[in-house]
């Protein structure tokens, strides 16, 4: 799929970054979707939109995230759909 959107394995530590920076910013101001909740944590679902590399687009989708106990946020579904 990132392929399809003209991102390379070149690229994969500036989606990191970018997938992290739009969910913790998410995550801050309350806009994400509660999931399920255990004794691992909670899961969320945030919406994450990135510009395509190949066309002058933008493509929109839901990620999925666990944030732990301790508060740590660690993505655990880089693409839930869209």
């Amino acid at each position: 799929m990132f392929e399809i959107w003209g991102y390379g394995i070149i690229d994969s530590e500036y989606l990191k970054k970018e997938f992290e920076r739009q969910a913790k910013l998410s995550y801050a101001v309350g806009d994400y979707e509660l999931g399920l909740l255990n004794e691992y944590g909670q899961r969320i679902n945030v919406i994450i939109t990135l510009k395509r590399k190949d066309k002058n687009e933008y493509v929109t989708f839901r990620s999925g995230w666990m944030v732990y106990p301790n508060g740590r946020i660690a993505l655990t579904t880089p693409f839930g759909g869209k």
